[in-house]
């Protein structure tokens, strides 16, 4: 049997190492090398506080604009607050709306902005990040595994 360098078994029999083809030798190219990846860009802790309260307010601005202005008066909070109670089952409750609303409209000029609503929000719902530590992390791949 005569065992040629192309065949899979000249490794047992040859002393020199075999080096397999290159790329470069083949003149093969790699699909996506120069395109750039589509993974989102990284961001902080306070970037991710600031996302979220941002969407809290653009939510909270929408359902509560009537009028649609860009703004939310305390009557159109007081009409969402209603509506959100009604669709949760649960009473109205007035006097605690009234104590919200004087927290968001610290200026008491009767409406907010957009700004305005995202940062009495920020302060109404403190927030924070949380990172697990090394070894707890771990431990919790090792309970699924």
């Amino acid at each position: 049997m005569k065992v040629a360098h192309n065949n899979s078994i000249h490794s047992v029999f040859s002393t020199a190492t075999r080096r397999p083809p290159s790329i470069a030798d083949e003149k093969l190219v790699l699909s996506g090398s120069s395109e750039t990846t589509a993974a989102p860009p990284a961001v902080n802790d306070s970037q991710l506080i600031a996302d979220f309260h941002a969407r809290m307010a653009r939510q909270s601005l929408d359902w509560a604009d009537s009028d649609k202005d860009g703004r939310v008066t305390k009557d159109e909070y007081m009409s969402g607050q209603a509506r959100l109670a009604q669709l949760d089952n649960r009473p109205d409750d007035k006097v605690a709306n009234e104590k919200r609303w004087a927290k968001i409209d610290t200026t008491g000029k009767g409406w907010v902005d957009e700004t305005e609503l995202g940062d009495a929000l920020a302060k109404m719902l403190p927030v924070s990040v949380g990172h697990l530590d090394q070894g707890f992390a771990a431990r919790l791949r090792n309970l699924r595994s």
